[in-house]
């Protein structure tokens, strides 16, 4: 959850970042790459309490909706941080978009994302995304999306049958 920044301009930081994730492949996700400068989200906390309230809510819409804002971040550097872009994407993914906005209004999820992000730093994880894969240890950051995909075979691999 980054911290949040007053310019809320795409930098090169990100750009770095976006770059080491991109790869070539056919079954890669897209990812945008907006110029140096372009609006950008300053907070992924807006979206992360909309998860929240869709893994409380919704369970079975989850990973429809967490798919949906990565897509709509990455692929289409949609502003995350703003509730009306979480409200579309919520509808895209099934839900009530009046439901989240409600939800998102209340601050109801705020305490309960805050309360996650402190637990995994006390444990030592300061990076999003970290995929914890058994039997390979912690993915951090933007990695090419061969390079997840080989780590996730390798361990199921590994799993007994």
């Amino acid at each position: 959850m980054p911290a949040e920044r007053a310019d809320r301009t795409f930098t090169e930081y990100n750009r770095a970042h976006r770059l080491a994730a991109m790869t070539q492949e056919d079954d890669s996700p897209a990812f945008d790459m907006p110029e140096v400068g372009a609006r950008y989200p300053s907070s992924s906390l807006p979206a992360l309490e909309a998860a929240a309230w869709v893994r409380e809510a919704h369970p079975e819409r989850f990973w429809t909706f967490d798919l949906a804002v990565f897509e709509a971040f990455f692929g289409r550097t949609e502003d995350i941080s703003h509730p009306q872009v979480l409200a579309r994407i919520a509808a895209s993914a099934g839900l009530d978009p009046s439901a989240l906005d409600q939800a998102l209004a209340t601050g109801r999820f705020r305490p309960i994302v805050l309360r996650e992000h402190a637990e995994a730093t006390s444990q030592g994880f300061h990076n999003i995304p970290t995929i914890l894969i058994p039997g390979h240890g912690p993915v951090v950051g933007a990695v090419p999306y061969a390079d997840l995909r080989r780590a996730v075979l390798r361990a199921l691999e590994r799993e007994p049958g």
